[in-house]
């Protein structure tokens, strides 16, 4: 049998040693890389915390964004501009009493397209039937009918422009309008253009608008702005 020697010993030792030490290095090797492993996935993760954070953000600031655009959108989509003013008129429709501050109250009773324009029936008929003819070539009367009160103390004159009517066509064209009041208690109109209403009195106008023919069938949007005293309205014709 093969006997080791003491210097056979001693290298046999080392050589153990030294496998024990790279088994060390080993190990300790292994756990560093298990280490930075956890470090990059913790880094990583909050990477995508951060990422989805901030994806979140983003989308929030586009929403509201979008819905203050929408807001803005519908507030100006109620202006009016005409010449170079620009306003949000209050809405009214056919039959409403619109009161204006100590100034007047007024009703839209109808409106109408036609060559030819009638008195109302408001007041008695008159035994020869009276009307107002546009005669000019390809255009027809848009009449705008309202009842006027004067709510103030002082008398409001048809020359003083106590109250005013722009038309404006499919959001485009505008046309300027005039009045024709009818006598007092009678559906026939006055011969001058120099009505009053008296304080407290209630007169029938009828705001008179020289419009294309084509107008009255091609079905186009179609509004009246009113304005009195400062104060402005919108009335859709169609």
């Amino acid at each position: 049998m093969k006997t080791f020697l003491d210097e056979q010993f001693s290298e046999l030792e080392q050589e153990l040693k030294m496998t024990n030490k790279s088994k060390s290095l080993l190990r300790n090797k292994v756990l560093q890389n298990t280490v930075i492993i956890k470090k990059r996935d913790l880094k990583n993760n909050r990477v995508w915390q951060y990422n989805t954070i901030t994806v979140i953000l983003i989308a929030t600031v586009i929403i509201f964004l979008a819905t203050q655009s929408l807001d803005t959108l519908r507030h100006t989509t109620n202006k009016v501009s005409y010449g170079n003013e620009i306003f949000e008129p209050s809405e009214v429709k056919m039959k409403d009493k619109v009161v204006v501050q100590d100034y007047i109250e007024f009703t839209i009773q109808s409106n109408e397209l036609g060559e030819i324009i009638y008195p109302s029936n408001l007041g008695v008929a008159p035994i020869t039937p009276m009307y107002m003819f546009n005669g000019n070539k390809g255009e027809i009367w848009l009449d705008i009918l309202v009842t006027v009160r004067n709510t103030s103390s002082t008398e409001l004159s048809e020359a003083g422009d106590f109250m005013d009517i722009k038309i404006i066509y499919d959001d485009r064209e505008e046309f300027s309008s005039f009045t024709r009041f009818e006598r007092v208690g009678e559906s026939k109109f006055t011969s001058l253009n120099n009505s009053i209403i008296k304080p407290l009195q209630t007169r029938v106008v009828h705001f008179l608008t020289s419009v294309p023919a084509s107008i009255e069938k091609d079905g186009k949007p179609l509004k009246a702005i009113i304005t009195a005293n400062g104060e402005n309205y919108e009335y859709v014709i169609r």
